[in-house]
């Protein structure tokens, strides 16, 4: 849950709302850019840094990871090299599905719908329909 504190920290442009059920992780590292909205129960880690564009909106339970680790031989196999940083950016006008998941370092291109609990493992191209399990472009779409 965000405390008016938390809230404070994230850099939010004018009309940007994020929803206070969420959790985020270093909202220091937050960005929602102007009119950008965030659905309920949403987890942000921003550690990598997160930045949510131009009047995007995003659905309810959705996770947006911005940090990962190296991976080693070893039996631990997260690495001692510590933490990898990989910033995420929704870029303007995109609309993500309730349950979506968008990993470390992903793109989320200018005009794209991602529809409900997709996985977003890699970056998208603009104005493009992705959909479920693992956000595959399915279509074009129209843009002005």
């Amino acid at each position: 849950m965000l405390t008016d504190d938390m809230i404070s920290l994230i850099t939010m442009e004018e009309g940007a709302f994020i929803d206070p059920s969420c959790t985020v992780i270093d909202p220091h590292r937050l960005t929602l850019r102007k009119g950008a909205f965030v659905g309920p129960e949403g987890l942000i880690d921003a550690g990598g840094g997160v930045e949510i564009g131009e009047a995007v909106r995003i659905s309810y339970r959705c996770t947006i990871i911005s940090l990962t680790h190296y991976i080693t031989r070893s039996v631990w196999r997260r690495g001692v090299d510590g933490d990898r940083l990989r910033p995420v950016l929704i870029e303007r006008g995109c609309w993500i599905g309730a349950n979506v998941t968008i990993y470390p370092g992903v793109t989320v291109r200018e005009g794209c719908v991602v529809n409900a609990g997709s996985v977003v493992a890699k970056s998208t191209e603009a104005h493009g329909l992705y959909c479920p399990p693992y956000a595959v472009r399915i279509k074009d779409l129209e843009f002005d």
